[in-house]
């Protein structure tokens, strides 16, 4: 596109030499682009207008989202229209008199970068494309740091009442819609009577068990309710369709979205005449399914809702291990941790920094087999040689308080300044791209202090 903010006569030199000095032109250039584009296989689709943004241009967007802690899809793109260093930092130019109208370009090209990510080898194509190319500026790349934490999803806290109560709402707003497409009565059923006592429940301060067996045990026999009148309800809807040319007005996930209730009703129940019994693959969300509980542990917070991601620390930047959303023992991940080291650095790993978790017997063995120096607290006799001994008293204080402190302290940084605090995505593809590139975000900004001259650092 043409420019019209600059009046330059060899084409954008001077606002790309602006550009490179802005914070945003040192960011640009310390990521990759050009590389992660020959590592996800995107194919443009040939119908359609000219967009605005290509890869390179998507994959921006989501960089500036993390970048910019907390800013909403619409104000991203509001701010891009009339900033000249965002669009240079995207590769486009808005010409005046025109403007992006479409805020959820955003939403979309994380969804499709999060339909890649969800593949391991393109999680690990990307981050060999980051070793690349911020080899040179990385220190101490024999020193592997590992540990895992959960970042969590913006949902609200989950409960069994609140699970059935949002199947029963659902469905019966959705069987309300076909009823009325297919000209057919609404069965008969105690929705508006459950709905008074629900919110006579919620407003309730102390929810005894009973109550909440109570409540329990009515929406399971609502929703069971509803269930068997669906598939009569979805055959006056399909005769309906076969005979117009119009289509029912419900959601797109709707099918999906019934084969969740199904799953759902089955787990209460079940739970419900037998509370005693644990439940595999538990669903605590009705539009998250693929959230699970995970078990921290910790005081302020037992368990959490999100995604657990395993991290390694290498040289002060973090590459992404493992992620899941199910609960995972990261003590177990070690040597798929220094697989991955070799992988990326082609170098081998001669200190291992980890907590108690990493220190079973398997891992020991392992690292007394290939020389690798831990923190983990010895077993058996000490050696003899007292400088020996003192050496490697040190070697694991060191690591120990890396661990600590530079590991530990980079998953508070990304939670506080890389909208990685709780991740407001709507799918598990779009939740996976919101937590890669708030960690990709706080990894540049990383390497751009590394590239500083000595007397900025200093100053």
């Amino acid at each position: 596109m043409e420019n019209q903010l600059f009046s330059v006569n060899d084409g954008r030199s001077i606002e790309w030499k602006i550009f490179k000095q802005h914070r945003l032109g040192k960011l640009h250039s310390a990521i990759p682009f050009d590389k992660y584009e020959a590592a996800i296989p995107y194919k443009r689709s040939r119908t359609g207008p000219e967009p605005w943004f290509d890869l390179q241009g998507g994959i921006a967007l989501q960089i500036l989202k993390a970048y910019y802690n907390g800013i909403s899809d619409a104000k991203l793109i509001e701010q891009l229209n009339y900033n000249p260093m965002l669009q240079l930092f995207c590769g486009i130019r808005i010409p005046l008199g025109q403007h992006i109208k479409d805020a959820g370009v955003v939403s979309r090209w994380r969804m499709r970068i999060g339909e890649f990510l969800k593949d391991e080898k393109i999680l690990r194509l990307l981050q060999l494309c980051n070793v690349s190319a911020w080899k040179d500026d990385l220190e101490d790349t024999k020193i592997n740091l590992a540990d895992a934490t959960c970042y969590e999803s913006h949902v609200r806290y989950p409960t069994d009442v609140k699970l059935l109560w949002d199947c029963v709402t659902y469905l019966h707003k959705q069987m309300k819609i076909i009823c009325k497409y297919a000209c057919i009565k609404m069965p008969r059923s105690k929705f508006n009577d459950q709905k008074k006592k629900q919110l006579s429940f919620q407003k309730s301060r102390k929810r005894s068990y009973k109550m909440r067996q109570a409540r329990k045990r009515s929406l399971l026999h609502l929703l069971k309710k509803f269930l068997d009148d669906l598939p009569r309800i979805i055959s006056a809807m399909m005769i309906k369709e076969s005979q117009s040319l119009l289509k029912c007005s419900i959601s797109n996930n709707f099918f999906t979205r019934i084969g969740t209730i199904k799953k759902v009703y089955k787990q209460q129940q079940f739970h419900f005449n037998n509370p005693d019994s644990k439940i595999k693959d538990r669903i605590v969300s009705l539009a998250k399914p693929y959230l699970r509980p995970i078990v921290r542990g910790k005081e302020t917070k037992r368990v959490e809702f999100g995604i657990k991601v395993h991290e390694m620390q290498i040289g002060g930047i973090n590459f992404i291990e493992h992620w899941d959303f199910n609960a995972f023992h990261e003590g177990i991940r070690m040597k798929k941790t220094i697989w991955l080291h070799h992988f990326l650095f082609k170098s081998k790993v001669l200190f291992f920094g980890g907590d108690q978790l990493y220190a079973n017997n398997v891992n020991r063995k392992y690292c007394s087999k290939h020389t690798i120096q831990t923190c983990f607290a010895p077993k058996g006799r000490s050696p003899i040689d007292l400088a020996i001994k003192t050496q490697k008293r040190q070697v694991r204080q060191a690591l120990g308080k890396e661990r600590a402190t530079r590991l530990e302290g980079s998953f508070g940084n990304k939670k506080n300044h890389y909208s990685l605090e709780t991740i407001k995505a709507r799918t598990l593809a779009t939740e996976l791209a919101w937590v890669f590139f708030g960690n990709l975000t706080a990894n540049a900004v990383a390497i751009i202090k590394k590239r500083e001259p000595p007397s900025k650092k200093a100053a």
